[in-house]
């Protein structure tokens, strides 16, 4: 059996170490452009990251961090959102040795291509075609090569047709990008009650006027990200709110940003059974809560449990049922409706901003999910919501808590909710009380 991983950033390399390590038995063909460069702006993960690594690699931390310049992520600190308070934290649960990475996205794929086992195939893909059964892949040096599986990995849609979904919820579309140089200790301090908390590395996420910005410190450099809409605010704008940040955090800039655009989207049918699309290929959701990575290992993981078990036992090729694709992909889009619902919630209650954006941010929201084809998923949501107005604060459970991790207690999985299930997209019942809280749409008993 012929498999093709197509693209060379970060959801190409993951898929191609995968399936190196996993499934040595296929004919892996490796196919990305070298003239194609990966975003490389760093990235937040989630804990689930940290042991698919360990699988692929059994590096330690401290090779790990010499390699990659990671740090590690105990959760996100976000600043001035909603109406109750200045700063409250996202946490990782269970707590416990729950953590993740802050990583460079240019550093992870130079890591990763030492574990891949595949015919590299260095050269531009004109067109891919596909019949359910196999796929065709066109080169520009007008070759071509059939193969039973191709995972897609090539980066955005270059339009979004009626096989596309806008997640319209999420009120950005933009980022600008910068970088400074040196180590970032990045120790938070948050004030519960009487406590004073120590986080030793987090992202942080902290709202502006015009949007919020996003900091990943690694060992090497600062990555910060203001994430905005262009629709509502010019860049020049952005710049000038950007220096203001700096200046109030006394950080000197002195390099070139880097502009992007984005869209908020998933496609309808990820799997046709032959074309695989994964990452953003597939879907994207702006970065507040570092879903991406997490949604691509959930894909590669089905690609290893159902897909390639399958086909392993198939003699001859045969078109998957309609019934079992419709099943597969039915899963796939509930589950970004399920984190795109959870990060548009985030702006629920605005923030300390009272401007064009914020005001168009919370409104929008509300408005825009009655929109969501899936009632019955949009019922679930609110099910959790009113679930967590009913449970304690989750850091009532862990007064004595300070991030040194192995001191950390163990049992916030009590404020867990008995008859809802426990993961809503990547996430926990103590992610939305504690989110839920935080922003002010629970009131505080």
């Amino acid at each position: 059996m012929k498999i093709a991983v197509i693209g060379g950033g970060t959801a190409g390399y993951i898929a191609a170490s995968h399936i190196s390590k996993h499934f040595p038995q296929f004919d892996l063909y490796h196919i990305y452009d070298s003239n194609i460069p990966t975003i490389g702006v760093g990235e937040g993960t989630t804990p689930y990251f940290l042991e698919w690594l360990e699988r692929i690699t059994n590096l330690s931390y401290a090779e790990l961090e010499k390699r990659c310049h990671v740090t590690r992520k105990f959760g996100i600190s976000f600043e001035n959102w909603g109406v109750e308070h200045e700063k409250f934290f996202h946490h990782f649960y269970p707590i416990g040795e729950q953590y993740s990475y802050h990583v460079s996205a240019r550093e992870i794929v130079n890591l990763l291509q030492e574990y891949v086992c595949a015919t590299q195939i260095d050269c531009q893909v004109t067109d891919v075609k596909s019949d359910g059964i196999s796929v065709n892949i066109a080169f520009a040096n007008h070759t071509n090569l059939e193969v039973d599986l191709a995972i897609d990995a090539r980066g955005f849609p270059k339009t979004l047709d009626e096989n596309y979904v806008k997640l319209s919820w999420i009120p950005t579309n933009a980022a600008l990008i910068r970088q400074i140089p040196g180590a970032n200790d990045n120790i938070i301090e948050l004030k519960i009650g009487s406590d004073l908390l120590k986080y030793q590395s987090a992202t942080r996420s902290i709202a502006r006027p015009h949007g919020w910005i996003f900091t990943i410190p690694l060992t090497n450099r600062t990555s910060y990200g203001y994430i905005y809409n262009r629709n509502i605010n010019s860049v020049s704008e952005i710049e000038a709110d950007f220096d203001e940040f700096f200046d109030s955090e006394a950080i000197t800039y002195a390099g070139q940003p880097k502009h992007l655009n984005f869209p908020n989207f998933t496609v309808r049918n990820c799997f046709d059974g032959a074309l695989f699309k994964i990452g953003n290929s597939a879907s994207f959701l702006e970065p507040l809560e570092a879903t991406a990575i997490g949604c691509i290992l959930k894909q590669v993981e089905a690609i290893g449990y159902w897909l390639l078990p399958a086909f392993a036992k198939l003699e001859t090729r045969e078109k998957l049922a309609e019934k079992d694709l419709k099943v597969f992909n039915q899963y796939f889009i509930n589950y970004v409706y399920k984190m795109s619902l959870f990060v548009g919630w985030h702006y629920a209650m605005g923030s300390r901003f009272h401007t064009k954006f914020w005001e168009f941010a919370k409104a929008n929201f509300y408005q825009e999910i009655e929109n969501l084809e899936n009632k019955k998923l949009l019922e679930e949501f609110y099910e959790v919501l009113e679930s967590g107005s009913k449970s304690p604060h989750p850091i009532e459970n862990f007064r004595e808590f300070s991030l040194t991790v192995a001191k950390t207690e163990k049992n916030i999985l009590s404020v867990l909710i008995e008859g809802i299930p426990k993961l809503f997209g990547q996430w926990t019942k103590p992610s939305f009380t504690e989110v839920g809280y935080g922003i002010g749409y629970f009131d505080h008993k």
